[in-house]
This record gives structure tokens, sequence and C-alpha cells, in this order.
């Protein structure tokens, strides 16, 4: 990507957010960790056999992805759906609001409020309505490891779709450039980066 169009590209991630997608990092090496949770969870999570939960978050991070592809291609990532909860950003209050309002919206064109994607645990979704019936609905794509999600106790929490960038800066050297932000605490650089850039792996 020439220099010109990263910065332009930058400039729009600042104005409305990058999508919170868990990076590869997660999924281990060629998306290794994603073949051994489904073995792992088909035969019954087991703490010995999954220390440190590493699998069993592989899992629930993928279906987390699967939603916020499905939103972002939707649009609904950053404006949001009626029965969505959202998060308060930079902080880690949630709370739901019912129908989509005028406020919310304009919240929402802030990067004041971000809704929320489930981390698949036991029980239902806290979100409702439209928001709801979307979840679901790209859970059961994943039924296998959902329910093995479900079978290994794993308590439901909510995630952020977008996150906001904070104290950016962007110069140019050469072929190069160099970026500079911060991310809240559980987001990853490379779901910046591969907003910004086709690299395998991203």
């Amino acid at each position: 990507m020439a220099a010109g169009s990263l910065a332009a590209r930058f400039a729009q991630l600042c104005e409305g957010g990058v999508p919170n997608y868990f990076g590869p990092q997660r999924f281990g090496h060629g998306g290794s960790n994603i073949a051994r949770a489904r073995a792992l969870l088909a035969q019954g999570w087991r703490k010995k056999r999954d220390r440190d939960g590493l699998l069993l978050s592989s899992a629930r991070s993928l279906v987390f992805n699967n939603l916020l592809a499905e939103r972002i291609a939707d649009a609904s990532w950053c404006r949001g759906l009626d029965g969505d909860i959202f998060n308060l950003a930079g902080s880690a209050s949630q709370f739901a609001a019912g129908v989509l309002d005028d406020d919310l919206r304009r919240r929402l064109a802030a990067l004041d409020i971000h809704p929320t994607g489930p981390l698949w645990g036991i029980g239902s979704p806290e979100s409702d309505g439209e928001a709801a019936a979307l979840e679901r609905r790209i859970a059961q794509q994943e039924a296998g490891l959902v329910s093995g999600i479900e079978a290994a106790g794993a308590r439901p929490a909510r995630r952020a779709l977008r996150v906001a960038l904070a104290n950016t800066a962007i110069a140019s050297q050469g072929e190069c450039a160099r970026l500079r932000f911060e991310l809240p605490r559980g987001s990853f650089a490379t779901a910046v980066l591969r907003e910004l850039v086709v690299a395998p792996g991203l």
C-alpha cells in the first residue's frame, strides 16, 4: 500500500475504530490450536489436558471472530443492532439498551460506546432481539465447539466488537511508515495491522 493510502486508511481507523479481532497468535501456528480444540472438546474438556485453558480460549475466540466478521459484513459492528449489549469505551462497564435510538447512535458514532459479542459459555447470550438471534445463528455454525464449550462449564462473557485507537501518529520513512497507537488491554496490534496491510497470517 502506498504511503498516502496507508495514511488515509490509518486516519479512517483512528476516526471509526478497529474491528476487535482476536489475533492469529491466539490460534497457534497455522491455526493448530483450533484442530486440537475440536478434538479435545469432542472428547470432553478436561483441565489436565488443557492446563492453561488455551484450547478452550481458542475455541471461544473463533466463535467470537466469526460473529465479528458477520457483523462487519452487514456494517452492524459499528452501528449496533436492537438488543445489543454495549461496552462503555475505556472501561469494563457494559449495559443493555434494548432498541437503538438517536442517543445511542450518536454515542456509537463518537466512539463512546461499542457493541459487544459473546465469549460463549453456559446459558443464553445476555443480548436480546436481533443481536441475540444473530449470535445464536453464528454459534450454530460451530455447534460442536459451542456444545463442548458449554459442557466444559465456561462462564459467559462479552467482548467489544470495536476498539478505539489512542495516542496515534504516523510518520513516513522512505518506503516505510512508522505507526504509533495504543489499544485497550486484551486487544491485539495484529488486528490493526490486518486493516492496513495484506500479509499472510494476519
